[in-house]
């Protein structure tokens, strides 16, 4: 069943010098001794799931309702596998901000959970941006816009080169690289990554198109089930033929022809149109609006007119 459409993430738009920015390998030791910390902690707790509330910092796209209820059926039966990591909410006492975990949070309510394992860690919005993005990063089942889009987040709200921001969450530069490169494919294709009807692959080899054939080729894709070989072959019949095209003469008008048209055009005093063919071969069209000017053709090779 395809996923429903979901609106992509747009990274928070920070000037630099931004309030999140600090030095990388400092943001890198903090991240590693939360992560640890975090992973090793036995201070796992049950909170009420209705004193939980979204992170300000959550990177994930909507859930579709159908994936939702597979999750919501699955807590039911083997409960939450994996304790949701939470910190006090300033404004609100005894309530917590998620900073990983909003998706099993929101199926356990329509589990109809009442409380929910959390491990609550007290730590600035720095940290928290950080927890939650590269937590997210980590995960498997994120979409390739989802992931993109968290990279950029990443990369933007903490003023990182991509080579740091894949360090942090264990890609290399050219895999960070790559997945963001999908942010520049338009909208619709967009939504086909995110609903899972293409994959980051596809993805890749629509980047190399021009953008008024990116979305045709997409849709192409998803109707006739092509795999990310077979795209990358369409593609390369499209280029190939495009450029033959571009390639034949008679699709050609170099200077050098337009200046000979000119001349003959001057010459003959009337339209010259230079027509070559792929065979080395081609026309010559002169084109007269009367019979003067057919006389002057004439005239100029050497025929006179005879109106008998």
């Amino acid at each position: 069943m395809a996923r429903k459409a979901s609106t992509p993430l747009t990274s928070v738009k920070r000037p630099r010098n931004s309030p999140y920015h600090t030095d990388f390998e400092s943001l890198k030791e903090e991240v590693a001794t939360q992560v640890h910390t975090l992973s090793n902690s036995d201070l796992i707790i049950q909170l009420p799931v209705d004193r939980l509330h979204r992170g300000r910092f959550q990177p994930r796209n909507p859930v579709d309702d159908t994936a939702l209820d597979e999750l919501a059926a699955s807590i039911r039966e083997l409960g939450i596998l994996e304790p949701l990591i939470v910190r006090p909410l300033a404004e609100k006492a005894d309530d917590y901000e998620i900073l990983a975990g909003d998706r099993r949070w929101r199926a356990a309510q329509k589990a109809e959970m009442d409380h929910v394992p959390v491990i609550i860690h007290d730590v600035d919005d720095r940290t928290a941006v950080a927890i939650s993005l590269v937590e997210n990063l980590q995960r498997e089942d994120l979409n390739p816009i989802e992931e993109a889009s968290a990279l950029h987040c990443l990369i933007d709200n903490f003023e990182l080169t991509q080579a740091q921001a894949g360090e942090l969450v264990g890609k290399s530069e050219s895999t960070v690289s790559k997945a963001i490169g999908l942010l520049k494919l338009p909208e619709p294709v967009q939504q086909l990554l995110q609903n899972r009807l293409i994959e980051a692959g596809h993805g890749k080899v629509l980047l190399s198109l021009p953008l008024a054939e990116q979305l045709t080729l997409a849709e192409r894709a998803v109707e006739q089930g092509w795999s990310v070989r077979e795209l990358e072959r369409q593609k390369n019949r499209l280029t190939n033929k495009s450029h033959r095209r571009n390639r034949d003469p008679r699709n050609e008008h170099s200077p050098n022809i337009q200046h000979l048209e000119a001349q003959l055009k001057e010459w003959f005093n009337t339209p010259v149109r230079l027509k070559p063919n792929r065979k080395g071969g081609g026309k010559i069209e002169i084109t007269y609006a009367n019979t003067a000017e057919y006389e002057s053709v004439l005239e100029r090779f050497g025929f006179k007119h005879n109106n008998n």
